[in-house]
């Protein structure tokens, strides 16, 4: 359900392309803030120490560009070519996790490292007409190459983030990321608020849906988190390649169809089969 919810969330900043990307990146925080509040209907507010402010100071610089690095690729390309590439991130996962955490999956893991890269491989094998090599070159430039530094960071602020509700619990620790986040945002970037009044206004309503939609997930997902090892836990939630591709087909008609679901589902049973190692 969890994964569900990134799908339309993607899908809205999408919507959103034209959208400048910093207003794009205040709001996406601004409006899911509220939402959050209902994880507080589960889960109580906690005492914390120092340490996890020093955790959520440091998820929040990664996120932030890590968000910014999805949108910039959202604005200049499909789903179906962005979001698959982020199925690498249980694969950045097995070495993340062990080197934060300590958790590192068996050997088998290596096996689904594998299905993960074919499957990136059928991703753009339309472009095996230039060479054999041409799909993986795909992966490695230009739109490819910033979603694999997406799939990274998002691996350390899944870690980072498992760390934090350790401390806490996903409620508090997901409002606390996403109101530090909004401030911060907020104060560097005040003046793109001001010049965009108009775009804001009249695009306010999927801003209130994908806020919806990112609570959703992150509640979710955070309470995944506490509750198993990371690389399983976002393993599963990675089943939002497969929403995007759909909704990037269905309705924003983008090509290669074909291609993309099928890499997409290999890359999504590689994700499992590390989540099963």
């Amino acid at each position: 359900m969890a994964g569900l919810g990134d799908a339309v969330s993607f899908a809205f900043m999408k919507r959103l392309g034209k959208l400048d990307t910093y207003v794009k990146l205040i709001f996406y925080n601004l409006i899911t803030l509220p939402f959050l509040l209902f994880g507080f209907l589960f889960y109580s507010v906690p005492q914390v120490t120092f340490d996890f402010y020093i955790v959520i100071a440091i998820n929040s610089v990664v996120w932030i560009v890590a968000t910014f690095l999805l949108m910039k690729s959202l604005e200049a390309g499909g789903l179906s070519a962005s979001i698959p590439i982020l199925n690498f991130t249980p694969v950045f996962l097995l070495f993340i996790s062990y080197l934060l955490l300590g958790e590192f999956p068996s050997f088998q893991g290596l096996a689904g490292i594998l299905v993960v890269v074919a499957g990136s491989y059928t991703l753009h094998i339309s472009s095996i007409k230039s060479g054999y090599f041409e799909p993986i070159k795909s992966i490695f430039v230009g739109r490819g190459l910033r979603m694999l530094v997406v799939a990274f960071l998002f691996g350390i602020t899944a870690s980072l983030a498992k760390i934090g509700i350790q401390l806490s619990n996903p409620a508090y620790f997901m409002f606390i990321h996403y109101l530090f986040v909004s401030l911060v945002l907020t104060i560097l970037f005040f003046n793109k608020i001001k010049e965009n009044k108009k775009q804001i206004k009249s695009n306010f309503k999927y801003f209130l849906v994908m806020g919806v939609a990112v609570a959703f997930s992150e509640i979710l997902a955070g309470t995944a988190f506490k509750l198993t090892l990371v690389p399983y836990a976002i393993s599963l939630k990675r089943s939002n390649v497969i929403f995007s591709v759909l909704i990037g087909y269905l309705f924003f008609r983008e090509k290669h169809f074909k291609e993309a679901i099928i890499g997409s589902v290999i890359m999504f049973i590689g994700a499992v089969l590390i989540t099963l190692s």
